[in-house]
């Protein structure tokens, strides 16, 4: 903050003398300070350049104390320094007039030595006579996480997790219940997220009433809650669960809607787990993508006697989240070559994840993938994915000019609402051309509904990028979802060209896909293709693209720039 109406020299400095504190000894700032929970209130006098702030950033950020001239310079040491332009552009806004409020996000370094997301909502105040006199405004603190979740009420995710590593430490049977409100983004695009919120709180509190005495109900994040009970062997955990899920299949009336839902349910029973938190919460994570991909809709119990179980090694799993969420060591993309069906030259490639660790070796991705769609972490990692796959690309296109890389996107990455601006925000930062980037939509992506999958496509193909359905024929897809949805190509999976020329009904299924792909003018690329015999047989089908082993099975990236080189 600069000083305004004084020289530095006429303002009495912070450790010599005492500051003048006109205007910022109201008691009510005590008493707003002091309700702040996850907050530091500011109060400015631009005069003087004298701050007061919140007794609480004293100690979170090792504040000089709650008086301070010159704070803006005092906070600017601990802003990130790539959040530090941004941040020092907004002050000098304010303090030469030119912005009468600021709203920004960046991190700062706490007493810990660690940064912090947080946000600063601020305004400037004018005096009766029209002079620009306070600037005040409040601090928030994401790195603070309350115990009260402020949609529902109940208690949160950081509750949860307290109550979870006190329950682990006792002898007592404890019986841990996670539950998920399946396809809350479709009520979303429907009637909105406040509407969504509603529905949050319903459900919220008919949850604590079927649980009532035997437990405490938490709302962890968006669709999901935890329940910690004590007692409950698994027929009565079980019995609970299907009482819930009946509730949220009668469903509940907010306003004049009527609202159901379907709910997924993990489980796990212990007692004396010390030191297994982490482990028992990512397990639920896991087995309620079980319970919606496999168990449709049962509960899904976790067995906490086995170190290696049905879900397969959580150490693994465990060492792979933690790579996403630091910094992709283990992680690479592998390509496949798509080549264009009149001449068999390459036009493009499938980017394909890969993982390998000195511990575990290389890992396929069908013993990963499963767990971290149905893990927030998802997003990051198909951000990277994204970001890494055009950095390649760009330097492809130095040998195919008009190279066209193709991007594999989850069902979760496409519910985010931020999901737009990553996607913007990698074709920006990498100067890749939008019209060279096919996003393919993965089979759960089917599930969403088709209203909100439509205005999706609509929005990216507005943006010049092309958009494909991946492994159609497989799971939740019908001829009518091709006709309904403005794609710009239908891959049709392998599993309906093996051995095509014997089976007379995977015949009429691809003509079938490929007469519907034309009716939309999409491109048809057939996946699969693993010799000459097949690929000449299915050119009756006119495709646009093919792709399989025959060409090239995926490759480093190394690999596939002398492969496109010869």
């Amino acid at each position: 903050m600069g000083d305004i109406g004084r020289s530095a020299e006429q303002v009495k400095d912070n450790t010599m003398h005492a500051l003048d504190t006109t205007g910022l000894s109201d008691r009510v700032f005590d008493v707003f300070a002091a309700t702040a929970k996850r907050g530091y209130l500011f109060l400015c006098n631009m005069k003087t350049n004298v701050s007061r702030w919140s007794r609480r950033a004293m100690a979170d950020f090792d504040m000089p104390g709650e008086y301070m001239y010159d704070a803006g310079a005092i906070w600017e040491k601990r802003v990130h320094p790539d959040d530090l332009a941004m941040y020092q552009e907004s002050i000098k806004r304010i303090f030469d007039g030119t912005s009468m409020s600021q709203n920004l996000m960046y991190r700062a370094k706490n007493t810990e030595g660690k940064y912090v997301m947080c946000s600063c909502e601020s305004a400037v105040f004018k005096s009766k006579d029209g002079e620009i006199d306070y600037f005040a405004g409040t601090i928030t603190n994401y790195g603070i996480m309350d115990e009260v979740d402020n949609v529902t009420h109940l208690s949160s995710k950081s509750a949860f997790l307290e109550r979870l590593e006190e329950m682990t430490e006792e002898d007592r049977s404890t019986t841990v219940m996670m539950l998920v409100i399946d396809k809350l983004s479709s009520i979303n695009t429907l009637y909105g997220y406040r509407f969504g919120d509603e529905v949050l709180r319903f459900f919220g509190a008919e949850l604590q009433k079927i649980v009532g005495e035997r437990g405490t109900v938490y709302h962890m994040d968006t669709s999901m809650y935890g329940v910690c009970m004590h007692d409950m062997d698994r027929a009565q955990t079980k019995l609970l669960y299907e009482a819930i899920r009946a509730m949220a299949y009668r469903g509940f009336d907010i306003g004049d809607k009527h609202v159901t839902c379907r709910v997924l349910g993990s489980a796990a029973i212990f007692g004396n787990a010390h030191g297994e938190t982490d482990r028992i919460t990512a397990n639920l994570g896991y087995a309620i993508g079980q319970s919606m991909t496999i168990y449709h809709g049962d509960i899904v119990f976790y067995n906490m006697e086995k170190h290696k179980h049905e879900f397969g090694d959580r150490d693994m799993i465990g060492t792979i989240y933690q790579q996403i969420m630091t910094d992709f060591s283990g992680f690479s993309l592998y390509y496949q070559p798509i080549v264009d069906a009149r001449n068999n030259r390459i036009i493009g490639a499938e980017a394909l994840i890969r993982w390998q660790d000195d511990k575990y070796g290389f890992v396929s991705p069908d013993r990963f993938i499963p767990f971290i769609e149905q893990n927030a972490c998802i997003f990051e990692l198909g951000n990277w994915v994204i970001w890494q796959a055009l950095q390649d690309a760009t330097e492809i296109r130095r040998i195919i000019p008009d190279f066209i890389i193709n991007v594999n996107i989850a069902a979760p990455q496409l519910e985010r609402p931020d999901f737009h601006y990553e996607v913007l925000n990698a074709l920006h930062d990498t100067g890749y051309p939008p019209q060279n980037l096919c996003l393919e939509l993965t089979e759960r992506c089917r599930e969403l509904d088709t209203d909100f999958l439509r205005g999706e496509i609509e929005f990216f193909r507005s943006n010049g990028i092309r958009v494909a359905m991946d492994d159609f024929g497989t799971g939740n897809a019908s001829l009518q979802l091709i006709l309904e949805l403005p794609l710009d190509e239908i891959k049709i999976d392998r599993s309906f060209v093996q051995n095509i020329q014997n089976h007379p009904m995977n015949q009429i299924i691809v003509s079938a896909i490929a007469d519907g792909a034309r009716t939309i003018h999409a491109d048809i690329c057939i996946e699969g293709i693993e010799d000459q015999a097949l690929e000449l047989y299915l050119q009756q089908y006119h495709p646009t693209y093919y792709q399989g082993y025959y060409y090239s099975k995926p490759v480093a990236k190394g690999d596939f720039l002398s492969l496109i080189s010869s």
